[in-house]
């Protein structure tokens, strides 16, 4: 009777231990499913590589990056095999400092090219996988896509670029429009000598004229019209005056206008 109660108590426990055992099992795989949901389901790449460097763990956007469709086409593979030899030796020389150094890259812009010649960049972090007696065990890494990011900030270089082009034009211009009043009056400076000249030589017509009387009716009309000449080219040179005026107040009002908008700018 003894014996049957030790054998019953042994196997009752075995049985504890067995469903222990089973309840640990189905608790490791609940949060194993949720872990790998988690990774899978995340918009970055997540991956783990033992201390040689081999993917030991990769998510679905990381296929991507390396070109793979399956877990399976990476796992055991190092960046040499998955990547140009020079974005691999980019990758290694990061995964080195955290390997063999247990340092942490944080935020590192890495370039991956892809086969049409578009570029692509990735964000990346690596953290090194620590042991329980804070051994090395590995490395996890993040990368998150900042290819749009990149190229908005290549497309607003360019633009700035433009845009100096153009504002550097638009001061030729106004430097250019500024010296037109000054050619614009040196010409009419010399109209109104021209005027002035004319106007005596029809001064001098018309005395002459009257001098010899009758024989000069005809040399008095042209005097005539010689004056009235003189008088619309000075009339004409003083409105060209008052318009050069109009133009250097609106030239100095862009130049005021256009220091204001750089110095805004630059502020």
């Amino acid at each position: 009777m003894v014996v049957e109660t030790k054998m019953d108590t042994e196997i009752h426990s075995l049985q504890e231990a067995k469903e222990t055992i089973e309840r640990l099992n189905e608790q490791l795989q609940r949060e194993r499913l949720l872990l790998r949901t988690i990774v899978d389901n995340l918009p970055t790449a997540i991956y783990a590589k033992d201390l040689e460097g081999r993917k030991i763990l990769a998510n679905h956007i990381d296929l991507a990056n390396a070109g793979a469709k399956t877990e399976a086409e990476v796992l055991g593979k190092t960046d040499f095999d998955l990547f140009p030899r020079h974005i691999a030796e980019q990758f290694w020389r990061d995964d080195s400092l955290v390997l063999k150094k247990g340092q942490s890259i944080v935020d590192r812009e890495e370039l991956l090219a892809e086969e049409n010649g578009d570029e692509r960049w990735l964000r990346t972090s690596k953290l090194p996988l620590v042991g329980e007696r804070g051994e090395i065990l590995g490395l996890v890494g993040f990368g998150h896509d900042i290819s749009l990011e990149k190229r908005l900030e290549k497309e607003n270089a360019e633009a700035a670029v433009r845009i100096r082009e153009q504002e550097q034009m638009v001061e030729q211009m106004i430097k250019d429009l500024a010296e037109i009043p000054e050619k614009v009056g040196n010409l009419v400076n010399g109209i109104t000598y021209v005027a002035r000249q004319t106007k005596m030589v029809s001064i001098n017509a018309t005395i002459e004229a009257a001098r010899v009387g009758e024989l000069g009716r005809g040399f008095q009309v042209v005097a005539e019209e010689v004056g009235q000449l003189s008088d619309r080219s000075t009339e004409a040179a003083t409105q060209v005056r008052e318009a050069i005026a109009d133009v250097e107040s609106l030239v100095s009002k862009i130049l005021d206008v256009w220091s204001q908008g750089n110095s805004f700018a630059k502020s």
